[in-house]
C-alpha cells in the first residue's frame, strides 16, 4: 500500500512524499519525494516522527479553522496521549498499542478535520509521555513489564487487555 508523509527529522528537516515500505519494526524505509523522481532511503532512528497524511500539500487554512473553532476528537479507542518532543513540539492523541522496547509506536491524533490520519512517533527523540494524563518513565524498565499469557508479547502496565489479541490481562 502506498502511503502519503510527512517525515520530520530530528534536525528540523522535513521531507514529503509517498511511502510503500514503511514498517514500524524496521530500521529504514524509502521515500519518493513530492514534486521528483528523486527517492530517498531514510534511516527512522534519524526522525522525530512519521506523518501519515491526507494531503502532501497540507491545508494552511485548516490551522485558521481550528484556532475559530473547538476541534472534533475522534471516536478511538485507546488511551489519551500526550507527547513531547526534546524540541519542545508537542502532540496529542490516542494508541491503543505502546511498547517502550521498540523504536516507536502509532498514535491516532485527536483532531479528526486536520491533515494527519496517523502518526509514528520515534521514541529516542521524545522528552516525555503522558498517558492519560500520567507521566510515563521512558528509562525504567519497569514500565514495560506486562506479558500477554496467550500471545507472550510485552506491554507497558495500565492496559486490561492485550491489544494484539484482546486477552484479558490479570
Amino acid at each position: 500500500m502506498i502511503n502519503k508523509v510527512v517525515v520530520k527529522k530530528k534536525d528540523g528537516a522535513l521531507l514529503k512524499g509517498t511511502t510503500g515500505d514503511f514498517l514500524p519494526s524496521r530500521e529504514s524505509f524509502h521515500v519518493h519525494m513530492l514534486g521528483s523522481s528523486d527517492t530517498r532511503k531514510v534511516l527512522t532512528d534519524d526522525l522525530k516522527a512519521v506523518f501519515f497524511v491526507k494531503r502532501l500539500e497540507g491545508n494552511k487554512e485548516m490551522h485558521d479553522h481550528i484556532k475559530d473553532n473547538p476541534p472534533r476528537p475522534r471516536k478511538t479507542i485507546g488511551k489519551f496521549v500526550t507527547v513531547i518532543f526534546r524540541d519542545g513540539e508537542i502532540i496529542e492523541g490516542y494508541s491503543h498499542s505502546m511498547h517502550l522496547d521498540r523504536i516507536g509506536f502509532f498514535m491516532s491524533p485527536v483532531e479528526i478535520m486536520g491533515n494527519n490520519e496517523r502518526i509514528f512517533v520515534v521514541l529516542s527523540f521524545v522528552e516525555t509521555i503522558l498517558i492519560d494524563g500520567q507521566n510515563v518513565d521512558l528509562y525504567d524498565s519497569k514500565s514495560v513489564k506486562r506479558t500477554c499469557e496467550k500471545c507472550k508479547k510485552t506491554m507497558e502496565n495500565g492496559w486490561s487487555y492485550c491489544p494484539f489479541d484482546g486477552t484479558a490481562l490479570k
